[in-house]
């Protein structure tokens, strides 16, 4: 008998009184596959790029030697190739089919994939990544800054400037991507958070329910949006011959 993963999601947005997009969501157990991917646009976009994603990750699945224009990482996984792949791909098309010409639409994305007890992801832009793991605080996995951030005076006491993403699938025919990994346990919360930096109230947390730090966020900042995301990690009996 071997263990194997089960997932859950579950997301919140918080409106505030800025603008943020919410992201269209793809979840495939079978696949063991999460997608968030964050319209900048039209969400025809991130449909798109949810498309090429998963048509490419369906492939590979089924052979292990698909094919691609674009070569393969002998430094990575063979998951982490797949959606470095994918990824580019969905990359590619959005950029000929929206952009090559003139801005119409840019793309955050963060996608995982579970194998063999180990969550591979990529990511471009938002959303910042946490782990919660019982009987620890929230560990930051990987976090980016955006744009409002970036230009906005807040140790003068300014105001956070509304949310402006720093990087974006779709605008350029090549791609800067974060890809890292990690060895799940059973009970661990990857906390998926589009914000424009990583708020400090978020390391007082010990409880990583979606409903506890929505009310933390909403609370400390009332007027700055958010997305709030969170993997769930189970374990669930099957058999292996």
């Amino acid at each position: 008998m071997l263990a194997k993963i089960k997932i859950q999601f579950e997301e919140r947005p918080y409106v505030g009184t800025n603008f943020r997009p919410r992201p269209e969501i793809f979840l495939d157990e079978a696949l063991q596959l999460l997608i968030v991917a964050t319209p900048w646009g039209a969400r025809g976009a991130a449909k798109k790029v949810i498309e090429r994603m998963t048509e490419y990750l369906s492939l590979a699945r089924e052979d292990n030697e698909a094919t691609s224009p674009f070569g393969r990482l002998s430094c990575i996984s063979t998951q982490a190739n797949n959606l470095r792949i994918a990824a580019l791909l969905a990359n590619e098309a959005v950029y000929r089919e929206d952009n090559v010409s003139e801005y119409r639409s840019g793309v955050e994305v963060f996608a995982a994939i579970i194998d063999e007890n180990e969550i591979v992801w990529v990511q471009a832009g938002s959303p910042h990544i946490l782990l919660g793991r019982p009987g620890h605080r929230l560990l930051p996995l990987g976090s980016t800054i955006d744009l409002a951030f970036d230009m906005s005076d807040t140790a003068s006491g300014e105001t956070l400037l509304p949310p402006l993403p720093s990087q974006l699938l779709g605008l350029d025919s090549s791609l800067n991507l974060n890809l890292n990994s990690f060895r799940a346990h059973p009970g661990d919360r990857v906390v998926l958070l589009s914000y424009s930096h990583v708020p400090e109230v978020l390391f007082t947390i010990d409880e990583t329910s979606l409903d506890l730090i929505s009310k933390r966020l909403a609370s400390s900042q009332p007027d700055l949006a958010f997305w709030l995301g969170i993997l769930t990690v189970g374990e669930e009996q099957g058999s292996s011959l």
